[in-house]
């Protein structure tokens, strides 16, 4: 590699190198696997039209704007670049604007330090915007396409048919994500579901085995839940589920799910907590639920399972753990925490 620069400090060093990451329009990264750190240059900010540092530096907000049809195409190749089975890391695929539409950018990368182990322990790229390239591209496509089948005539019957159908299909998109949105949601308590825990963790643990993260999976359920039932209720045990499910999301990360497992069962993933942080979290949650009145100045205590997911297991391995250490807290006496 030629050196272009030299320069006699590391400040001038770094002005020299930020000075350029504010002027260039490529969206350049920098990712420390070990870490999480992800850095990210003004100019990846502007191209999708998001404010400076919009989010958190780190790997899920690049994941999660990628286009859905595009996602599992990056990670595989994503993967295959950090274990070795490419030399060279470039993808083409869309991100999501500010605005929630989506733009073609080229993903180019570079890993250029390692761990001891040979894994990637540093990479840097950039995203360069090919959208207009791509529209040209997938119209040229399109056209050659309509020419070979004959129906370059028909083009214009076609685009009106479109037109015709454009608002209809709108109002199609807005339906299927409300029942996507309801397929994910528990109807009394409206936390994630069942369906959607499941699909939740199996994403998690592979973005644990992908970046190496911590990931701990937590199991609790309500003390003598049962009895409240049959003294109260049922209408009673219900608002119980609901204002102990709107407490819990109040005072979890963005990035945690709580979801309703079944009856008054409820799980937690924490993405990027150890076991000992998850059991901390665990406490505070133990101590706020016994601080609230539920319903009706009605007390209720929970029981804790915490475990941390190991680099093989399997989800029924994970959920079982956690599950028998639920057990376990029911037999030290209810109200605990055990990991």
């Amino acid at each position: 590699m030629e050196n272009i620069y030299k320069h006699q400090t590391v400040e001038q060093s770094d002005n020299t190198l930020n000075s350029i990451l504010a002027l260039i329009v490529e969206g350049v990264w920098d990712w420390n696997s070990n870490t999480g750190q992800v850095t990210r240059s003004p100019g990846w900010f502007r191209m999708l039209e998001y404010e400076i540092d919009y989010s958190k530096n780190d790997v899920f907000t690049w994941e999660n704007i990628i286009h859905p049809d595009d996602y599992s195409r990056v990670m595989k190749h994503f993967e295959s670049y950090l274990y070795g089975k490419l030399d060279h890391y470039e993808i083409q695929y869309r991100c999501r604007k500010s605005d929630g539409s989506y733009l073609w950018i080229v993903d180019r990368g570079k890993a250029i330090e390692f761990n001891q182990d040979g894994s990637v322990a540093r990479m840097i790229g950039a995203h360069h915007n090919i959208d207009k390239q791509k529209s040209i591209e997938l119209e040229y496509s399109h056209q050659n396409q309509l020419l070979k089948e004959g129906n370059l005539t028909l083009e214009k019957i076609v685009r009106k048919k479109a037109e015709q159908l454009e608002k209809k299909n709108k109002l199609l998109e807005k339906k299927l994500i409300e029942i996507k949105s309801i397929s994910n949601i528990d109807s009394l308590t409206k936390v994630a579901n069942r369906n959607k825990f499941e699909n939740e963790l199996e994403q998690e643990v592979l973005r644990a085995n992908r970046y190496h993260h911590a990931l701990s999976l937590v199991i609790f359920d309500i003390d003598h839940f049962k009895e409240i039932n049959d003294s109260y209720g049922h209408k009673v045990g219900d608002r119980i589920l609901c204002h102990l499910s709107e407490l819990v999301s109040a005072n979890i990360r963005d990035v945690d799910l709580l979801a309703r497992w079944g009856g008054d069962e409820f799980v937690i993933i924490f993405p990027e907590l150890c076991r000992e942080k998850a059991h901390i979290a665990c406490e505070k949650l133990k101590a706020l639920i016994n601080e609230n009145k539920m319903s009706d100045d009605i007390s209720v205590s929970c029981s804790f399972g915490v475990s941390q997911y190991k680099l093989g297991d399997t989800l029924d391995e994970l959920f079982q753990r956690v599950d028998n250490l639920l057990y376990y807290s029911k037999e030290k006496g209810r109200n605990t925490v055990q990991s």
